[in-house]
Parts: C-alpha cells; structure tokens; sequence
C-alpha cells in the first residue's frame, strides 16, 4: 500500500471533492430542468387563461354596448 503524504492526501481530496462537485453539479442540473419543465407548465396554463380571459372581456365588451344601446334607446 502506498504511504499516505500530505501531498498524496492533497490530491486524493482534490479528486474526491471534484467528484463531489461532479455530482453536486449534475443535482443542480437535473433540479434545474425540472424548474423550467414547472415553469413552462405555468406559462402554459397562464396563456390558456389569457386566452380565455381576453375572450371573456370580449364577450362582456359586446355585452356592455348592447345594454348601453338598450339604456340610451
């Protein structure tokens, strides 16, 4: 077995904690990914309630001229 000096523990270390920052990386990644995949989801839902609400407020538009007319006549 080789003897442990401080040099050969300063770079086991080193390439431990370069592993440990490998994976700490890939977590970020991942976790990353999945809150854009959230993200995207939401700006999905918000533009089909967008949607629908500007058709909403159309539809009242329409409504409100015709009760407007209505009251004037």
């Amino acid at each position: 077995m080789m003897k442990m000096t401080d040099d050969n523990l300063a770079v086991y270390q080193m390439r431990e904690n370069r592993y440990k920052n490998k994976e700490i990386a890939a977590a970020m990644h991942k976790e990353l990914f999945y809150i854009e995949d959230i993200i995207r989801q939401n700006n999905r839902i918000g533009k089909k309630l967008y949607r629908e609400d500007d058709e909403w407020q159309r539809l009242n538009a329409r409504r409100n001229k015709r009760l407007r007319k209505r009251h004037l006549e």
